[in-house]
């Protein structure tokens, strides 16, 4: 190959890679960073010495309680921009006992984890409730900045704010805190014995469930995946003239070591294409391609041989020769 040739060869090659670099940044990293449409998984929260209304006696009672939660995709409803992911919830106790259960299904974006009232949306069989906020993660390179969320169990948004940056497991995550004061928990609560919420005469009595809950997340940023979760609720069972009252639930879920776990690998997985794509393709690529350049203009400067060696006749010589 000649030496133009080369230098044409290089400088083409160098300005392919260079060329790449805000493709791979803005499109590619794009294409590939998304939530994937198929999710089965299942993690595990558990209380412990947790109080609640044991369904069996009607009656208080202290103990372990394993709060269940599955995720599944429906693959055909999502497309390249959303997801759509089904959702359960269940709390019981060791021995397998429910105490409670919601569920739900929802579409959302699949960069930003923002939901998208489409798809056969419904929160315990009711489609009238329109979800709002995110649901399930965090966006891709999450922010130091509140964020808004939607609670199943109040069944309306809620505010998760940024509290400050925490390592779980030797990893940098970003913590936010949901602070929800006493409100009233939507659906009916069965009526309970007068003498169980502390008032005196027979007969059953109507109730109102109320809830506190305080909610914290810690998110690896970079991927958006919550990797760990405190879930800290005290619901109450309340008569309408506020004098019978008692306690249905006071507990502190805590996400399972082995969960964390996993969840960390996944966001260690997200954080490995991010780091490719985002930096480590950009700048070798931009290196390779600069130095195809540069190489391609030093060999288009250089002079060929032979005019160097006619270069280095004298011109008496040359004329001769002529």
């Amino acid at each position: 190959m000649s030496r133009r040739n080369l230098a044409l060869l290089l400088a083409g090659v160098g300005a392919f890679l260079l060329t790449l670099i805000p493709l791979t940044r803005l499109y590619v990293s794009a294409q590939v960073l998304k939530t994937p449409l198929e999710q089965q998984s299942m993690t595990r929260s558990v209380a412990e010495s947790a109080t609640y209304l044991d369904p069996a006696t009607m009656r208080p009672a202290v103990g372990d309680l394993v709060q269940t939660r599955w995720l599944f995709g429906d693959v055909l409803a999502g497309d390249d921009d959303r997801a759509v992911w089904g959702e359960s919830i269940s709390v019981s106790t060791r021995e397998d006992e429910r105490l409670d259960y919601h569920e739900r299904r929802l579409a959302f974006d699949r960069r930003t984890g923002a939901i998208i009232n489409c798809c056969g949306e419904y929160l315990d069989e009711d489609a009238s409730i329109k979800q709002s906020g995110l649901a399930f993660r965090w966006p891709f390179n999450a922010q130091r900045r509140d964020y808004t969320l939607f609670d199943l169990r109040l069944r309306q948004p809620v505010t998760a704010a940024f509290d400050g940056v925490e390592r779980v497991r030797g990893v940098e995550t970003y913590r936010y805190v949901q602070r929800t004061p006493r409100r009233l928990v939507p659906g009916e609560t069965p009526p309970l014995p007068r003498a169980l919420v502390g008032l005196p005469g027979k007969g059953d009595v109507g109730l109102a469930r109320h809830a506190e809950i305080r909610r914290t997340y810690w998110v690896e940023p970079v991927s958006g995946q919550p990797v760990k979760t405190v879930d800290e609720v005290k619901e109450t069972l309340v008569t309408a003239d506020g004098r019978g009252r008692l306690t249905a639930l006071d507990a502190r879920f805590t996400t399972t070591e082995a969960d964390v776990a996993a969840a960390l690998n996944t966001a260690s997985a997200y954080s490995r294409w991010i780091l490719l794509l985002g930096t480590v393709a950009p700048i070798a690529g931009g290196v390779l391609g600069a130095a195809c350049v540069v190489t391609a203009l030093g060999l288009m400067r250089r002079r060929s041989p032979a005019a160097q060696d006619e270069q280095q006749v004298p011109g008496d010589q040359l004329a001769d020769a002529r």
